[in-house]
């Protein structure tokens, strides 16, 4: 019984002196609360509206139904301009105007004498919006729910959208593609670079260790710094080149996965240089972050469960803008590190670049870049460090 009594208590000293094991015992938890946290907090925002302004054309509306676009909380505006219906839709489209609606004339009359066992076609009503436009979404949904009610309790008196011929969406295949693509590929992409760079940084230095080849690369003429740097720029191009071909892959991908077409002519030249950009420096920062984690760890399977922490919470910041399509515009949140890229992203895909906040997100990383291989070159300096001592 005391052989067993002092093998436990050299076990639990073991794992509760130990700031490494403290550290992969409770951090998962830690993480967990939070992610679960931020999820249900972004389910709420989710189905929340977030656009409370409306900007809306109705045309014959009956004084009954006037009451549809007066709902506290939220601004309507109804339109009385002079506009053609061409000159409206064409402001759907780009976005200046959220909804139009067209009744038939005469319209609450004709509904109420209806017979829907005649054959006779019901009153018409015509309902135009844009789906990539959330708040055109969001008040297509509410007035379509409002008139569905109606027509229900009336038993089928009228018809919304019947029209087959007629495109009453009126988002184009660019706006669509637009849409998609920056709530998904933000979070994707993100993942996609470290992941990447995560498959060998991890076995990058702790490997050496390992193998016991640290010790020859030392004893070499190059400077500390030089082979900090040949070690950071070889694991990004390595890592760069993993997460290329899985981001390509995701974009070949999409059409089926989505079941619609695409149309990629709405991102330019510029807008694939930046991405570029943006992903070259976010590698390599990704790089140095885990190439970091890799020196000071005495193995490879130490180095990847430190590694799992961090990779945990590029998850966390990706969720934090999963699913959304507008980036922040205060220029301090591109002073933090991996939620800027985040942002840069959005802002990129959406087409929605600030171009100073893009500028001091790649600015702040490649500093951050910069005081990571600071702190390698220190660490390859201690040998307590460097082997395991």
């Amino acid at each position: 019984m005391n052989t067993i009594w002092t093998i436990v208590k050299k076990e639990l000293k073991r794992f509760f002196t130990d700031p490494r094991m403290l550290v992969s015992l409770f951090l998962p938890g830690i993480l967990i609360f939070a992610i679960y946290t931020l999820m249900g907090d972004i389910m709420t925002n989710i189905t929340r509206p977030k656009d409370t302004d409306f900007n809306v054309y109705v045309v014959n509306e009956p004084n009954e139904f006037k009451s549809f676009l007066q709902v506290e909380g939220w601004n309507i505006t109804l339109n009385e301009e002079n506009l053609s219906k061409e000159e409206i839709l064409e402001k759907i489209k780009e976005k200046e105007v959220d909804l139009y609606v067209v009744y038939e004339e005469d319209f609450y009359s004709k509904m109420m004498s209806y017979d829907s066992s005649s054959s006779l076609k019901a009153p018409q009503i015509e309902i135009y919006y844009n789906s990539t436009n959330d708040a055109s979404g969001l008040i297509y949904s509410y007035y379509t729910g409002l008139l569905d009610g109606v027509e229900s309790s009336l038993a089928n008196k009228f018809d919304i959208n019947s029209d087959p011929s007629i495109n009453f969406d009126l988002a184009t295949s660019k706006d669509t593609t637009v849409y998609i693509i920056s709530m998904m590929l933000p979070f994707l992409l993100i993942i996609f670079l470290f992941t990447g760079a995560m498959a060998i940084c991890s076995e990058s230095i702790a490997g050496e260790k390992e193998r016991g080849t640290i010790a020859t690369l030392l004893i070499t003429p190059a400077k500390r710094s030089h082979i900090v740097l040949g070690k950071i720029i070889s694991l990004g191009i390595t890592g760069l080149a993993s997460s290329l071909v899985s981001f390509l892959g995701l974009i070949l991908s999409l059409p089926s996965l989505m079941g619609t077409s695409f149309d990629f002519s709405a991102y330019g030249v510029t807008t694939i240089i930046l991405i570029l950009l943006l992903i070259i420096v976010t590698v390599l920062m990704f790089t140095t972050i885990l190439t970091i984690i890799s020196t000071f760890a005495k193995s490879v399977k130490e180095a990847s469960s430190y590694s799992t922490p961090i990779m945990i919470l590029v998850m966390l910041v990706g969720l934090s803008n999963f699913m959304t399509t507008s980036a922040i515009g205060n220029s301090l949140v591109y002073l933090i590190p991996i939620y800027n890229v985040m942002q840069c992203l959005v802002s990129i895909f959406s087409l929605s670049v600030n171009y100073l906040n893009f500028a001091i997100c790649i600015i702040s990383n490649v500093v951050y870049i910069a005081l990571g291989v600071f702190l390698l070159t220190k660490m390859f300096n201690n040998e307590k460090i460097i082997f395991n001592k």
